[in-house]
């Protein structure tokens, strides 16, 4: 059959088993952080990784906010408010670590990033009351993913995870820190990685190696740090944390049809193109998580006096109806991948605010905000949506849009990434795979001659199965999602490659069909 491509990030998904003091960024980050221990990290990782389980489980994020950045306070946040309207809960169970390795230090700016694999395992039980096709019966679920914790480079001493005083005052915290995790006695924000290890992204095997794959970008990593580093309040990774956070916010005021919800953080321009595309039906996700958030380019405005940072996020989630008789109706048959861009813009030489306005707080004042469509603060009379204080979403373009923005406006970018590289880490027959494995498990199971199809098919198309692994357990866990290019070339040649799959077994049932369909009018249309 044909060969991969040199350029396949599912290639390989096993990652090398190294040592920490072999692995990549581990001499220049002991270096700046000499007092580091190997134990004492990895033992606050699983401290971690247990709380946020059963915090995800009783959807009560209390005990954890403390040492989880506000994008991922935010991700809970959505995912909890989808799943009370489909009136759905997950219980867990049974929680074990297998494995747990740092798999590589990066730095960022004025932070250190420790990227961490977890391999482990749980009884993973999904109840919806509005829909019970969304039911999974709940068996012991094993995954692999990475969690990637943020520090203020050479911070120590201080113990969050074991903790529940405030590292600055030694107040104790209160139960509900908001979504700020503002101390309310001396006011420090406790969970900004100014005092210990704050969890800021957790990304999927899958994610991660794409991730990996993506090295062309380090020349744009290094120029958008380099342009950050000009505000002390932020870093590359807060601020695709900052990102992440706008953006789910703005896919909530979506769902309730609340405008208030985004109005303070989004340009008058973002606030009606969003508002525009409110629908008139009530549209929920399903299972929603983000897969990636990448800046893609930067450039400064001289004439604005602004700079301006393209950032990426990939969403995966599938949309329901919600009926008026409280009925959940699928519209979409699968978990889909989608790609968005955001333009975040702020004033050059912009000092630093007092609190992030995508955690209600006034970057001006330091006040609490509530939602409201009133863009100032109710006092200081700041305008809040302006670019002086705080990073701005300027606009939120389709991953089209984007590109076709690109072409007229990449000339004017100090650094930038074609977007068609985004396409490009995927071979089409990486789709092609990751798509059939999602209709191989489209009737809910994934069964031993359907394993045994899917591993021929691997190999027929040049993969390694062993290497390709953890793609099985995302597969089996339902954790997959509907991936395709913008190419119209690639999307036939991937979607004909489905029908081929579907059709082996000289059986295509209903759900594969439905699949199928729905993949002919998204996407060659």
């Amino acid at each position: 059959g044909p060969r991969l491509k040199k350029k396949s990030a599912l290639k390989n998904m096993v990652l090398p088993q190294k040592p920490v003091t072999q692995v990549q960024g581990y001499k220049s980050f002991l270096g700046n952080n000499p007092g580091f221990s190997e134990e004492d990290f990895l033992g606050k990782v699983k401290t971690a990784f247990v709380l946020i389980q059963e915090a995800w489980a009783a959807k009560n994020l209390s005990k954890v906010r403390r040492f989880i950045s506000d994008g991922v306070f935010q991700r809970f946040t959505t995912q909890f408010t989808m799943m009370n309207l489909l009136e759905q809960e997950n219980r867990v169970s049974n929680i074990r670590i297998h494995d747990i390795r740092i798999d590589r230090f990066k730095i960022d700016g004025a932070y250190d990033i420790a990227h961490v694999e977890i391999t482990a395992s749980m009884k993973d039980q999904f109840i919806c009351r509005t829909n019970p096709a969304f039911n999974s019966p709940g068996g012991d679920e094993a995954f692999k993913e990475y969690w990637s914790f943020i520090k203020k480079r050479g911070v120590s001493g201080h113990d969050m995870y074991q903790s529940n005083l405030c590292p600055s005052c030694d107040a104790p915290l209160p139960d509900t820190l908001g979504d700020a995790g503002k101390c309310e006695y001396c006011g420090a924000f406790v969970n900004s990685g100014q005092y210990d290890w704050v969890l800021s992204e957790i990304t999927q095997a899958d994610d991660y190696v794409r991730g990996y794959a993506f090295k062309k970008s380090d020349n744009l990593k290094q120029k958008a740090a380099e342009l950050i580093a000009e505000y002390e309040d932020v870093s590359v990774q807060l601020l695709e944390d900052k990102a992440s956070n706008g953006y789910l916010q703005i896919k909530t005021a979506w769902v309730l049809k609340d405008p208030a919800l985004m109005r303070r953080f989004v340009s008058d321009k973002a606030y009606h193109k969003i508002r525009d595309s409110f629908s008139g039906e009530r549209i929920v996700f399903n299972r929603l998580w983000l897969n990636d958030v990448t800046t893609i380019g930067i450039s400064t405005s001289k004439e604005e006096n602004r700079n301006h940072v393209f950032i990426a996020v990939t969403m995966s989630s599938q949309r329901v109806l919600l009926r008026e008789n409280g009925k959940a109706e699928i519209i979409d048959p699968s978990i889909i991948s989608d790609v968005e861009v955001l333009n975040m813009s702020r004033e050059t030489q912009s000092k630093a605010g007092k609190g992030s306005l995508y955690a209600h707080i006034c970057p001006s004042c330091g006040a609490a905000l509530q939602n409201s469509l009133d863009v100032h603060c109710q006092y200081c009379g700041t305008e809040l949506n302006s670019p002086k204080h705080e990073w701005i979403i300027e606009d939120i373009m389709s991953y089209g849009e984007y590109m076709t923005y690109f072409k007229t406006e990449a000339k004017n970018m100090d650094e930038k990434l074609n977007p068609q590289i985004l396409d490009d880490l995927y071979d089409v027959k990486d789709y092609a795979l990751n798509n059939v494995m999602i209709l191989v498990a489209a009737d809910g199971v994934f069964a031993a001659e359907e394993q045994e199809f899917m591993e021929k098919l691997a190999k027929r198309w040049g993969f390694n199965v062993q290497k390709i692994g953890p793609l099985f357990t995302l597969a089996r866990s339902g954790r997959l999602a509907l991936k395709m290019p913008e190419d119209m070339k690639k999307r036939r040649q991937i979607v004909s490659l489905m029908k081929k799959a579907a059709e082996a077994d000289k059986n295509v049932s209903p759900e594969e069909q439905a699949i199928i369909e729905f993949m002919e009018t998204q996407y060659l249309s």
